[in-house]
């Protein structure tokens, strides 16, 4: 009676979880019309520009930018490159930067992404993106490093 009682108990667990399961038609049909429509949202260009400053025995250089439109927002991926030549150790991290837009409005790093940060080790090198998220019509942003109180370094882009 037990192993009969057992058996039930097993084969309607059986029926339970699969009844619960995700049907497959419906939704892979909703995501598949959500994925093109992103893409056809989406709007990316990419921009060289290799501008570099020396601050503190560290050469700090914006290699690339990477904008991507999202709706009516400018995502912005800098990508920089970060060679210690001093003889200690030098801590820098996306959060040290931020972008004054020519809206006269200062924007921070998005939190939401992963962003660089490290602690560089003498004649070493750190590479890492900063991402930012500023208003769609911005044409040029001033890119700022301030590690502390006082700005070390600026540099002007024209976003193409």
């Amino acid at each position: 009676m037990k192993k009969l009682m057992l058996c039930a108990v097993s084969v309607l667990a059986m029926f339970t979880l699969v009844a619960c399961g995700v049907t497959p038609e419906e939704p892979a049909n909703n995501k598949h019309k959500d994925s093109t429509k992103v893409v056809k949202d989406d709007t990316v260009k990419n921009q060289e520009v290799k501008l570099t400053k020396k601050v503190r025995g560290t050469e700090l250089t914006v290699e690339h930018i990477k904008q991507t439109i999202i709706k009516k927002k400018k995502h912005l991926e800098l990508q920089f490159s970060l060679t210690n030549h001093s003889s200690t150790d030098q801590g820098v991290g996306a959060n040290d930067f931020r972008i004054e837009a020519d809206d006269s409005k200062t924007y921070r790093i998005d939190g939401t992404k992963v962003n660089f940060g490290d602690v560089i080790a003498p004649h070493e090198t750190l590479t890492g993106s900063a991402y930012f998220v500023i208003p769609e019509k911005t044409k040029s942003i001033n890119v700022v490093y301030q590690p502390e109180e006082k700005m070390e370094a600026a540099w002007n882009i024209n976003l193409e």
